[in-house]
């Protein structure tokens, strides 16, 4: 089996979710003894991923040629290439988590199979810490309301807590490692997330977390420190329920929904921190080798006609860039990177 990885993250140097999904796929298919290569056109290969690149949706979708697309090509339906035939019924749209495939359901995209797929967490690079000795507790915060964040602050302070503040966007994985090896616990202020991968990492260290969870597309807020675009959802999938951390049980820790309910969990998870086993969850449903063995599973599904003569590599690039002058976001990119 030669796998050709379509994805725009080989080209990227910044380590932020979508580059994860593909150095840690990687990782996986290299223990597994799988080949593959980058970017070449569709129609010389059997097996084809396209992780987060449009331009090969419709190179896809022109050869009527089956392959498994995402978790990062599009967030809604409405975000997929303008310009392409529907692709084969049996081609598969890899979401996250199954909280996202719902979202799609919910508007009807039925163009495809769609799968919940995580990918795996390098259980090698986030060790396990030793942490019922640490007196520290960890903060994490991402695109909520600031309030929240400083409610759990006056918590701490009036109990006395320790604690370290981890901002995302604003530190290095490097800085992250170090925070969890001086933490006992965390506290988990963040937005809904497809998969969580930063949360995960944590759990595989064996730290436990209390989740302020987000349970609405609705709960998230832009950071204005860092430019950010804030993705519009439409109205009609404010019912849709979400989560921070889609992937959690009892043994990670406490999920809870108010910050009226944080020093009661606080105080439980003091006492009882050592029956909390957060990195056997992560070995369990999350490891690289089930993560990827899920992958190639979903990729020995598909029904693969013959290769193709046909070469659409330049059509399909002079559809895709024509078709992002219909794309609401790519104008709002190019607004923000002119005027910033």
């Amino acid at each position: 089996m030669i796998l050709n990885i379509i994805s725009n993250q080989i080209y990227k140097d910044k380590i932020v979710g979508p580059k994860k999904v593909l150095i840690n796929t990687l990782k996986g298919l290299d223990r597994l003894g799988i080949k593959y290569v980058f970017n070449k056109p569709i129609n010389n290969y059997k097996y084809n991923w396209i992780h987060d690149n449009q331009r090969a949706i419709i190179e896809a979708s022109l050869l009527n040629k089956s392959v498994v697309v995402g978790p990062n090509t599009a967030i809604l339906p409405k975000d997929l290439p303008v310009f392409r035939k529907k692709l084969t019924k049996d081609s598969i749209y890899l979401h996250p988590s199954e909280w996202t495939v719902n979202i799609w359901k919910e508007l009807n995209f039925n163009e495809m199979r769609l799968k919940s797929w995580p990918v795996g967490i390098d259980l090698d690079s986030f060790i396990e810490i030793e942490n019922l000795e640490n007196d520290t507790i960890l903060v994490y915060f991402k695109m909520r309301d600031k309030n929240i964040l400083n409610n759990v602050i006056d918590v701490l302070n009036e109990k006395k807590e320790k604690y370290i503040l981890i901002e995302y966007g604003h530190y290095k994985e490097e800085e992250y490692k170090n925070a969890l090896n001086k933490s006992k616990f965390c506290i988990w202020i963040g937005c809904s997330e497809s998969q969580g991968i930063g949360l995960q990492e944590a759990l595989a260290s064996n730290i436990p977390i209390i989740v302020l969870d987000a349970i609405s597309l609705f709960d998230t807020m832009s950071d204005d420190s860092r430019n950010s675009y804030k993705y519009k959802f439409p109205r009609v999938l404010a019912t849709v329920k979400t989560s921070s951390a889609p992937y959690f049980d009892e043994n990670c820790g406490i999920k809870i929904f108010k910050v009226e309910k944080l020093i009661e969990s606080i105080n439980y998870m003091n006492d009882n921190l050592d029956k909390f086993k957060p990195r056997e969850f992560v070995e369990k449903n999350l490891s690289i080798h089930k993560c990827t063995n899920e992958l190639i599973s979903h990729l020995k599904s598909l029904e693969i006609k013959e290769n193709s003569d046909n070469n659409y590599l330049l059509l399909s690039k002079v559809l895709y860039y024509i078709s992002l002058l219909f794309q609401t976001w790519a104008w709002k990119l190019l607004f923000r990177k002119i005027f910033r």
